[in-house]
């Protein structure tokens, strides 16, 4: 058997499994909220069905005099990176709003960023959770 009948045989198994699983768009949702808020964003995208989140600590970049003057004591921030697939990005949306209305100390920002390419099949099911 040639190595080129070989390599085509592979190809053909994997574009078998690839079918079997039900390939959905990805998004990156980034939330930066004061600290201490973060695990009820954390929670918050877990009921919509992200199954990898990223917490990282930050510093705001706004200087001690300006803070000051808009009233802002701490400037220590959480930033929250949720893969989430596209099709639940408005309800999570919703649901991020309504923590921000609900009291005044909770502020924060949050976009979606569309992933537009991801490399190995292996590596997206294990991002949705499929494996």
């Amino acid at each position: 058997m040639s190595p080129f009948k070989k390599a085509k045989k592979e190809n053909t198994e994997i574009k078998s499994n690839a079918s079997k699983t039900d390939v959905k768009k990805l998004s990156m949702f980034i939330t930066i909220v004061n600290r201490g808020q973060g695990n009820f964003v954390l929670k918050l995208f877990e009921s919509e069905g992200a199954n990898a989140q990223f917490v990282q600590y930050g510093e705001g970049t706004a200087q001690k005099e300006i803070r000051d003057i808009l009233g802002i004591e701490d400037n220590s921030k959480e930033i929250i990176i949720s893969l989430i697939s596209q099709d639940k990005i408005d309800s999570a949306k919703r649901e991020l709003e309504a923590f921000f209305k609900v009291s005044k100390r909770n502020r924060g920002i949050g976009f979606s960023i569309p992933m537009t390419s991801l490399i190995g099949m292996k590596f997206y099911q294990f991002l949705v959770d499929t494996l």
